[in-house]
């Protein structure tokens, strides 16, 4: 693993902060749902709660499970491997697929935006006295 290890590490704790932000929120709405907001004290200032420690042992904990798992650092480290030999593309490359899609999109955008107007002329033709919207 060796070298990939400090990326795997870095992921690890990208990963169990946003569990931290997640969790916290997430319990901190479903204690106001309940009508048990009053249970989130503050604990240190005003900003870290109850539900900001939970939110950040449930981080901790899920990094740390991970990060001992064999077959998970395993999985990881082959991840790694591989997308080092993937060839990103330059900035041309990349100009130029951008290009694409916006006229594509824009072309799209008049086809379906004429097949609406026929569609819609077609059935105020049928139905002359209907309205919709």
């Amino acid at each position: 693993m060796g070298s990939n290890s400090k990326w795997i590490a870095l992921t690890l704790v990208t990963g169990g902060v946003l569990l931290w932000v997640l969790t916290a929120k997430f319990l901190g709405a479903v204690l106001d749902i309940v009508g048990l907001g009053d249970w989130d004290v503050s604990l240190i200032g005003n900003r870290f709660t109850l539900t900001t420690l939970l939110g950040m042992l449930t981080g901790v904990v899920v990094a740390v499970i991970l990060y001992r798992n064999e077959k998970i650092m395993t999985l990881a480290n082959e991840v790694i491997v591989e997308l080092r030999k993937v060839t990103w593309p330059n900035a041309e490359e990349t100009r130029a697929a951008t290009m694409v899609v916006i006229i594509t999109v824009f072309i799209m955008s008049i086809f379906l935006g004429l097949f609406d107007l026929f569609w819609s002329s077609l059935m105020d033709f049928l139905y002359p006295g209907i309205k919709v919207g």
